[in-house]
């Protein structure tokens, strides 16, 4: 999964379809590289104390570096085919075309444009979920529609069986937010909050339930806006299946990216939002 989803130096397993489908389950483990990766340069951001802008355009190379654009081709494909206003026959055609449209181009244009804005505000807690929440979102959609071609690479993601994919969707959705707590912790640390608590200032009973209020606020905040990239997951597939007769290796690149923004937009908002 690693050596086929993201251009990190690994070992390069032998593909085969069997092998393919059996690995797609640990889809969402390749997200939490990517996110642990992002948060390592991140903290290295903080230490040289860049601008808040110069984060977000690094960030952004790092994260289109890290997958290798793979699934903003996805969504370019995708987009050129869903909004051609053509057959479903003819929009599959159109997704196979090496070419890319006007369409397919405003989503990458829109894409980037969305993930430099949300890197530069988003805290260090969704920088670590998103790309999981992104590759889970992939699983359910993959889990609930036909693949909709007779043939293809993504033929065997979409050929789930059994509960396994959602299984692991939901576990990864779930352990990453909780995951949230001891990084926050760690970024608390990092930041001087260790030597603060050492005041006698904070060991009063009041601050003690404000620092343990502000560890659930990630946890909180990430396990809504999963649900909220969920649900744009299941209203992508349901149009996927509507304009194009089921799910393909593109369409799973747009859910991939779309959730992952929707995930970030979504924890960027509640963060700020949630009475904690």
């Amino acid at each position: 999964m690693l050596g086929f989803f993201t251009r990190l130096l690994v070992p390069k397993a032998e593909y085969t379809e069997d092998r393919f489908r059996k690995s797609m389950v640990l889809l969402p483990l390749v997200g939490l590289v990517i996110g642990a990766i992002l948060v390592l340069v991140r903290f290295a951001l903080a230490w040289i104390g860049t601008p808040d802008l110069i984060n977000g355009a690094v960030l952004t190379c790092v994260y289109i570096f890290l997958t290798g654009g793979l699934h903003f081709d996805g969504l370019a494909d995708t987009f050129d085919g869903i909004f051609s206003g053509r057959t479903k026959e003819q929009s599959l055609e159109i997704m196979k075309d090496s070419r890319i449209g006007v369409f397919g181009t405003l989503g990458i244009i829109m894409a980037g444009i969305f993930y430099f804005a949300l890197f530069t505000g988003i805290p260090i807690g969704g920088l670590l979920a998103f790309p999981v929440c992104g590759r889970a979102c992939c699983l359910i959609s993959a889990s609930i529609a036909p693949y909709a071609r007779e043939d293809g690479m993504g033929k065997a993601a979409s050929m789930q069986s059994g509960s396994g994919p959602i299984i692991s969707a939901a576990v990864s959705i779930i352990g990453v937010s909780f995951l949230l707590m001891p990084l926050f912790f760690l970024a608390y640390i990092l930041g001087g909050g260790f030597f603060q608590a050492l005041d006698y200032r904070y060991l009063v009973l009041s601050r003690i339930l404000s620092i343990s209020d502000f560890y659930a606020l990630p946890v909180t905040a990430s396990l809504i806006a999963c649900a909220a990239a969920v649900f744009i997951t299941v209203l992508m597939t349901r149009e996927f299946k509507k304009k194009l007769g089921g799910v393909t290796g593109d369409t799973f690149g747009a859910v991939i990216e779309v959730s992952s923004l929707v995930y970030m937009f979504a924890f960027i908002v509640l963060w700020g939002a949630l009475p904690l």
